[in-house]
């Protein structure tokens, strides 16, 4: 399916290496939107990478578009990030509410980062390139099963929209369109359990589940509290003011102990201290996009890493945190501003 969409990618670009890193920022964000931060690493960036081989264009502007895309965008939906899903538990978060207040700014702040990279990458752009070297190459015929894969995959999107309206849960919609798709791929012979297995690796939950208990064990001890004031004085300082706060205060934790962490840490004060949705949404926006800060802030950019590291390549922390500073700063004020606004409308 992904080589199939970075087809259509090249092909929308039409031959100018500039329109195709716009189109990648497009194909990250629509991935991110629907199936997670961390899918867009794991799916897009190996297909990207290929078709930068196969076309003979310097990789890294459009692969560093694919981490910094996972990240910005996954303020979209409840289901873009995991950690949206935490604090939607946690803190009694719609998810129609959601994406009224957070889907616009999570689009300009990925319009803004894409601009960024425009200017910063521009001499490595190529104005023209022929995209005949990937687009002439055979592609075997879609499947039964890759087109019920494909159905399948809109109707879950399509689920996700009505159990917004109907109050179902998005991770109950996750799970069973996973299942269907799953049995998809088994019938059809294009999975095995071995592969199921491997998609899940144990160690993820194990890391998730510790840092969880960790966290947990500092909230007891009542070393949580310092951070529940501060988030109480944020909330009467101002609208604005706070907001600002918040969520900076959520990125730079995002970027020292982890986002996964800094949102454990941080939901529980937000709900002691009856935040409001403002400051719940910026710290939101500050755990999301925040990360594209450091190579250590999410566990999209670890996976990334990873992904490079198997053909070759290598990014250093020093390279990473020029460009973050440089993109993400502007683009994560560029959503919080939008968040201010929204929230006055809505």
């Amino acid at each position: 399916l992904f080589e199939r969409a970075t087809r259509l990618t090249v092909r929308t670009a039409g031959g100018d290496g500039r329109r195709l890193l716009v189109a990648v920022f497009v194909l990250g964000t629509l991935t991110t939107a629907v199936l997670s931060n961390d899918a867009t690493v794991v799916l897009v960036t190996p297909v990207i990478l290929s078709a930068c081989h196969a076309l003979e264009l310097p990789p890294l502007p459009y692969l560093f578009a694919c981490t910094f895309v996972a990240d910005t965008a996954s303020s979209m939906l409840p289901i873009s990030n995991p950690i949206n899903l935490l604090y939607a538990q946690q803190l009694d978060l719609g998810f129609g509410r959601h994406a009224l207040l957070l889907a616009a700014p999570t689009l300009l702040a990925v319009a803004v980062n894409a601009g960024i990279f425009h200017l910063l990458f521009r001499a490595q752009l190529p104005r023209r390139f022929d995209p005949r070297a990937l687009l002439d190459t055979p592609q075997p015929a879609a499947t039964r099963t890759d087109r019920a894969t494909l159905v399948g995959l809109a109707l879950v999107t399509i689920a996700y929209v009505a159990g917004a309206f109907a109050g179902v849960e998005p991770y109950w919609i996750t799970l069973v369109g996973g299942v269907a798709l799953a049995s998809v791929g088994l019938l059809g012979q294009r999975l095995t359990p071995v592969d199921l297995a491997r998609a899940q690796p144990p160690a993820l939950y194990a890391f998730v589940v510790g840092l969880a208990l960790v966290v947990a064990a500092v909230d007891r001890a009542g070393l949580l509290d310092a951070l529940g004031r501060g988030l109480t004085r944020a909330s009467e300082s101002g609208a604005a003011s706070g907001l600002l706060a918040v969520t900076l205060g959520t990125a730079l934790g995002a970027n020292l102990v982890n986002n996964w962490t800094v949102a454990l840490a941080v939901v529980p004060p937000l709900h002691r201290a009856g935040a409001g949705e403002g400051l719940i949404f910026g710290s939101l926006l500050g755990a999301d996009m925040g990360p594209n800060l450091s190579v250590v802030g999410s566990l999209a950019t670890l996976i990334w890493l990873t992904e490079l590291r198997r053909d070759g390549l290598s990014v250093s922390g020093r390279t990473y945190l020029r460009l973050g500073v440089i993109s993400t700063i502007p683009a994560l004020l560029a959503a919080l501003a939008a968040l201010y606004v929204m929230e006055q409308i809505f």
